[in-house]
């Protein structure tokens, strides 16, 4: 039984690392080596104000959890390292959370259970390997069936992720409209570059977080 529920927990991480592979981790690693004048935390006042939301509160958080809100009414947070990033991934990266934000303003309920998947990505498997330890150690759970369960919760994590990245891709399209229409970047080479970024990181975080910490 216990190989059986190995097997199936296999199947979603498998098409989440592959996903990931072939749609964010490459164009990435190429968008961290382009230099861009501006800093993110220009990016999304400049995103802000081409669509009207002048007035939305830019919060620069010193301590992110990775499961936390990043934007909410009326509001907007970055990480300083973002804020103050000048290459092609951090803009991405910025470029997506605005997107988030106007697509909040369309569709809140979408981005909500967004941000359930991303938590619950984080937390479940965490939550699990501590238990299942726990188990181990005071001999209630074979070590097979602790690989098993932990397993799963990752399995389940990443179902939870696959389900929910379109909510990512739909922001990733306002964002890229919003860079194109709005021409935010005098320069074409570094327009498709964060674009290209964007739409990786929409990818990016298909693959639970837990796993993706070990890559």
């Amino acid at each position: 039984m216990h190989r059986l529920l190995l097997f199936l927990s296999l199947l979603p991480l498998l098409a989440a690392l592959i996903l990931r592979k072939l749609h964010a981790d490459r164009i990435l690693k190429g968008s961290r080596v382009v230099a861009l004048s501006g800093e993110g935390e220009a990016l999304a006042q400049r995103m802000l104000i081409s669509m009207g939301q002048e007035h939305t509160e830019l919060r620069i958080k010193k301590r992110e959890w990775a499961g936390a809100a990043d934007s909410g009414n009326g509001w907007l947070s970055l990480t300083p390292e973002l804020a103050a990033g000048k290459n092609g991934a951090d803009h991405g990266q910025v470029a997506l959370r605005v997107g988030l934000y106007f697509l909040s303003l369309r569709d809140p309920a979408s981005v909500a259970r967004r941000r359930w998947a991303r938590r619950f990505g984080h937390a479940f498997p965490i939550f699990t390997l501590v238990v299942c330890v726990f188990g181990l150690f005071v001999g209630k759970l074979p070590l097979l069936w602790v690989m098993s369960i932990v397993m799963a919760s990752l399995g389940l994590a990443a179902c939870a992720q696959i389900l929910t990245v379109t909510t990512n891709l739909q922001a990733a399209g306002l964002a890229s409209v919003v860079l194109e229409k709005k021409r935010i970047y005098p320069r074409l080479s570094d327009e498709e570059s964060v674009v290209a970024a964007t739409r990786a990181w929409a990818w990016y975080s298909i693959v639970p977080g837990l796993i993706s910490r070990l890559m």
